[in-house]
């Protein structure tokens, strides 16, 4: 008598995307917790090390004024950078005098090396808090630029000649025509931004500053503390990822609601 085959149900939606990752991250950790056995903490610590590390530093109330400057040179060099850069990418998209004039320069500071743009700041303003947000602008506002321009040079061109026909101002095209088609450019250009703010304020903190997460950095470099130079990067990248969790992701979902689920 020929055996029956037995259909395997697939798991449901939510179980079957969040168990290869827990299982993906239970890996890493056994094969992270395997390799620390081989050294010391303070050079490769383990998982439940670097934990302990992590709750020493916020059980710290002076840790939170260091990360809140930290996220204040942030906040202020993203601001400006979005602004220039999305700005002078509409111009690229839109002018194409300006597009050939800016287009080489472009080039020129995203080819520039991030490094020397902190020295230099750090030469031109001193240890002040103008040396990492100085250093933030000119390494970020190429990218989002590069991005918005794309976006401008991508959009429906006959949206915006037919805005002109009905006598629509630039102000009016700006906001109901040009600005929704660039959304997927500016979110884009949204995360980008973060991405590299805070790792350029890190740096420029390191040699520019007296305060913030850089310092810190730096500090336990020169003490040769692996263990604590990663506690302080892993949880300021945790508050990072937050923020565009919390924040980016949730304004685009809301932003996008009305497009169609293309994953499953």
């Amino acid at each position: 008598m020929p055996l029956k085959k037995t259909k395997h149900r697939p798991l449901p939606g939510s179980i079957g995307r969040v168990l290869p990752g827990v299982l993906t991250l239970a890996a890493c950790l056994a094969v992270w917790k395997a390799i620390s056995l081989f050294f010391y903490p303070i050079f490769f610590p383990g998982p439940e090390v670097l934990l302990e590390r992590m709750i020493a530093i916020y059980s710290d109330p002076a840790s939170y004024t260091v990360i809140g400057q930290t996220l204040a040179r942030i906040f202020e060099g993203f601001v400006i950078s979005m602004l220039i850069g999305t700005a002078l990418g509409l111009a690229m998209g839109l002018k194409r005098g300006i597009e050939i004039f800016f287009d080489s320069w472009i080039m020129v500071l995203l080819t520039f090396p991030a490094i020397c743009w902190a020295f230099l700041s750090v030469l031109w303003f001193g240890l002040s808090e103008t040396a990492p947000i100085f250093t933030i602008v000119l390494i970020v506002f190429p990218y989002v630029a590069m991005n918005i321009w794309a976006g401008t040079k991508a959009i429906e061109k006959d949206l915006v000649q037919m805005g002109e026909v009905y006598k629509a101002d630039r102000l009016l095209i700006l906001r109901k025509v040009l600005i929704p088609q660039l959304m997927p450019y500016i979110f884009s250009s949204l995360r980008i931004a973060l991405s590299l703010s805070w790792k350029i304020a890190l740096v420029a903190e390191a040699f520019g500053v007296g305060s913030g997460v850089g310092q810190k950095l730096i500090y336990w470099f020169q003490d040769t503390r692996v263990d604590m130079m990663l506690a302080w990067g892993v949880s300021f990248m945790i508050i990072m990822v937050l923020i565009d969790l919390l924040v980016f992701r949730t304004w685009a979902r809301r932003t996008f609601a009305w497009r169609p689920q293309v994953a499953t």
